[in-house]
């Protein structure tokens, strides 16, 4: 401490050699501060010098941790963490032995939090959730939602022919076509569709039009090819000259023809041919008739005066005969027929073509 004018100091302010001020003329004042109690003792006189000394003022405020010790004011590190600690927020904790206030971790269930390696909080990408896996015929799964983001991607049959792939813009099947019968790429604005051309007929289209089908194969079919078959029989029987019948329409003998449809999906029809030749013997007078079923188709009368042998006229009928079924048969018989028989005539052959022709269209 220094004097100023006046004043006279002794001591070496220390507790055992306290400051002594000694003044001369007016007497010393003191004042106190909010933090330094101040005292002023003796009359300043060389017999009674002034004494003055200094307290400090430690507040008793709650939670003050400033002390004085025999060596000074002094604030113990422990007192402050102990003072910390007990006020702490949510998310930090205080390790009263360890000397350490750090973060505090939830041991919650699925959590993912915790000290990095270099010392900070983590938490993984992705929330830190890992989630389990697995993959399906068609969709491929990546990543597990934490450290490696969760993805999926569909899996493509690497088989030859596979139309399917994935572009920019999702997945697609291209579908490349020929020149004959398809038309478009499969896209909406050109759908894959058949390639056909406008209907040139005056009929409609619906009730006309036959019929494309699809065979075991997957290929393109046209409705059955149309067939056309031709069946025959022929017949030359002779007679020991039996008398020709009297009347009419006299079945002498039937004649058949066994028919069967090639085509196994649609009915045939058939249109029959029947050719007849009967031979007469007819003495002078006679006569004699023939036909086909009931239709007598021949009558010749001997008006001469001597015997005709082996008369004859050949003679045709046709007939459009019922439709045989999807591979069927059928038999047509034809009867051949005499009649009005007169004056001995009698007949010694006759010879019959059935004739059918078979049409499936």
């Amino acid at each position: 401490m220094t004097a100023g004018a006046g004043v006279a100091v002794a001591g070496t302010g220390s507790p055992s050699n306290p400051y002594v001020i000694s003044a001369e003329g007016a007497g010393l004042q003191v004042h106190d501060t909010p933090t330094v109690d101040m005292t002023l003792l003796g009359a300043g006189t060389d017999a009674d010098p002034h004494i003055l000394s200094a307290a400090v003022r430690i507040a008793t405020t709650p939670g003050n941790l400033l002390t004085q010790g025999p060596d000074g004011l002094t604030v113990a590190c422990e007192a402050v963490q102990d003072c910390v600690g007990e006020a702490l927020a949510d998310g930090l904790e205080y390790d009263d032995s360890a000397n350490q206030i750090r973060a505090r971790v939830s041991t919650q269930a699925g959590n993912s939090l915790s000290i990095g390696p270099d010392g900070g909080l983590f938490a993984p990408q992705g929330g830190g959730n890992p989630v389990t896996t697995a993959d399906t015929d068609c969709i491929q799964m990546e990543g597990d939602g934490s450290g490696a983001p969760l993805s999926a991607s569909p899996r493509l049959d690497s088989a030859a022919g596979n139309l399917l792939s994935c572009g920019p813009g999702g997945l697609r099947a291209a579908v490349t076509t020929g020149t004959c019968g398809l038309t478009g790429n499969g896209t909406a604005a050109a759908p894959l569709q058949a390639r056909t051309q406008a209907w040139p007929y005056a009929g409609p289209v619906d009730a006309n039009a036959g019929g494309v089908y699809c065979d075991s194969a997957g290929a393109l079919r046209s409705e059955p090819r149309g067939r056309y078959d031709f069946v025959q029989s022929q017949e030359n029987v002779t007679y020991p000259s039996p008398a020709v019948p009297s009347g009419a329409d006299n079945v002498v003998t039937t004649r058949s023809l066994t028919v069967t449809n090639p085509d196994p999906c649609r009915p045939a029809a058939v249109i029959l041919e029947v050719e007849a030749d009967v031979d007469f013997d007819l003495p002078a007078g006679a006569a004699g008739a023939m036909g086909i079923t009931t239709d007598e188709m021949v009558f010749h009368r001997n008006t001469g005066s001597s015997a005709i042998s082996d008369w004859h006229v050949q003679v045709t009928k046709m007939a459009n005969m019922m439709p045989i079924p999807p591979g069927g048969s059928a038999t047509f018989s034809i009867d051949i027929t005499m009649g009005r028989g007169a004056g001995g005539a009698t007949y010694n052959r006759i010879q019959t073509f059935l004739r059918a022709f078979v049409f499936v269209l």
